[in-house]
């Protein structure tokens, strides 16, 4: 079953230590999530270590992590190591690299077969390797999209996709549509809303939270699970990121999906 959880990017600046971790934790469970997405957060032994005593003491899973291409490359046994503590099979790589933000469409090849090859090491330890976007990835190279040279140039069962609605939106493609897409390969979606404001004399895409903004999230969810995607994870800027949180839960719950919880 498709499973609502939360990016912990989301509540970032209430990860700064173990103890910090394992109260935000059980904050979360508070609200209803019993699952995460890892990222900003110091994978380190002590960190890790409370993850995993928060995640038994509160009954939540840990559905995938995000990491830089340079720590997954350069830290591969560490990586698959802290995932098996985790139980965890997903492992995404979390931004694009500035050569390829930067470079031309020959990097984008090049990217390609690096992914390639590192997800299929990663797949023979038994973990997932997923490719997280930005809007970066939907510039055009030769009349193609960054991201479609990087999914045509990598094996299904050596690279995933992490879908993020608002950055698919801001990049212009239908996210309900890329889901459906690509199902299969999508393993993890980012639930964020997408909105326009005033900011100085000028209208500016901003996120916000579930059913505050302009996309269908009842479509963008049901699309999740037809293409039975594991984790839906709520994901925010936010200054007040609990609050925000639980709206987002609520909304999800009034629109009927209380069973992904």
């Amino acid at each position: 079953m498709t499973k609502v959880a939360v990016q912990t990017y989301t509540v970032r600046d209430h990860l700064k230590n173990p103890a910090a971790i394992e109260a935000t934790f059980a904050r979360l469970k508070e609200l209803g999530v019993s699952a995460v997405e890892l990222a900003r957060i110091d994978f380190k032994p002590a960190e890790i270590a409370a993850v995993v005593r928060a995640c038994q003491a509160n009954d939540m899973q840990v559905g995938s992590s995000q990491i830089t291409l340079g720590y997954l490359s350069k830290h591969f046994d560490w990586v698959v190591d802290f995932h098996r503590q985790l139980n965890c099979t997903n492992v995404a790589v979390s931004v694009l690299p500035i050569s390829l933000i930067i470079g031309g469409v020959k990097k984008w090849y090049e990217f390609a077969k690096q992914l390639d090859e590192l997800g299929a090491r990663y797949a023979d330890s038994g973990l997932n390797l997923l490719f997280h976007h930005h809007d970066f990835e939907f510039r055009k190279y030769d009349g193609k999209l960054g991201l479609d040279i990087l999914l045509e140039n990598t094996s299904p069962e050596n690279l995933g996709l992490v879908i993020d609605t608002y950055w698919t939106q801001r990049g212009g493609k239908s996210p309900e549509n890329m889901i459906s897409d690509h199902a299969g390969r999508v393993k993890v979606v980012h639930l964020r809303d997408f909105m326009i404001r005033w900011k100085y004399f000028d209208l500016l895409p901003k996120d916000c939270e579930l059913g505050q903004g302009n996309l269908d999230m009842r479509r963008i969810v049901q699309s999740c699970i037809d293409a039975k995607v594991e984790f839906m994870a709520i994901e925010q800027t936010s200054t007040k990121p609990f609050d925000s949180i639980a709206t987002s839960v609520k909304y999800l719950h009034d629109l009927g999906f209380a069973e992904s919880f």
